[in-house]
């Protein structure tokens, strides 16, 4: 019974996100931070520790170690690639990505690399710490992966074309699959976040490089 209502909140406090980032656009923000901050409330009342979030700090090292291939892909590798490919041969997908970034493409480093690492890390807790642990004590790891890669992907949802929407949300949930892995089998959140942090830094490089 238990387990039922936690996976019921799960998923009334990220349809909630969700709707609210669709609708209220000018509110994104605050409505994309409202799953993490559910799950640190809810962490405080039931109890739970910082492990159990996947906050493990401690294995840090031997968990990066064990998934190098795919953090070097997510790090290094997908995103750059998509950004020059999408400069070279796809200009309304490069333009439809320059229109849904969250900031001015004049933003300062000094700005832009905080913002960027405190929202990743709310985009991680609630995609791997929140929704995809949970659902995968219910339906099994891999169905889970795809359950939440598409719902990461349909978040970052932006109007447009349909073949460029479509392609946006196909290469989102790539990286967002990827992610999963890596969280599935070490369940260290930080590995994860620091393999987004430098896939969109060095996808904003290659995006907005002469």
């Amino acid at each position: 019974m238990k387990t039922r209502r936690i996976l019921f909140e799960t998923i009334l406090i990220v349809t909630i996100s969700l709707l609210g980032m669709w609708f209220l656009p000018a509110a994104k923000t605050l409505f994309a931070l409202i799953p993490a901050a559910y799950l640190l409330i809810e962490r405080c009342m039931r109890q739970r520790t910082w492990k159990e979030l996947g906050f493990t700090i401690s294995s840090f090292g031997v968990d990066l170690k064990a998934k190098w291939v795919i953090f070097i892909l997510l790090a290094v590798i997908i995103q750059p690639v998509i950004g020059v490919w999408a400069k070279t041969g796809f200009p309304a997908y490069l333009a439809h990505i320059q229109a849904r970034l969250p900031f001015e493409t004049g933003i300062s480093w000094g700005v832009l690399l905080p913002l960027l690492a405190f929202s990743l890390l709310s985009e991680e807790m609630t995609y791997r710490s929140l929704l995809q642990s949970r659902l995968t004590a219910s339906i099994g790891a891999p169905v889970a992966i795809v359950v939440v890669s598409l719902i990461f992907g349909l978040a970052h949802f932006a109007p447009g074309p349909a073949p460029v929407v479509l392609m946006d949300i196909g290469s989102i949930m790539l990286s967002s699959i990827l992610y999963g892995v890596m969280f599935a089998r070490r369940t260290n959140i930080w590995p994860v976040w620091l393999a987004h942090l430098l896939g969109d830094i060095s996808g904003l490089l290659a995006l907005y490089s002469v």
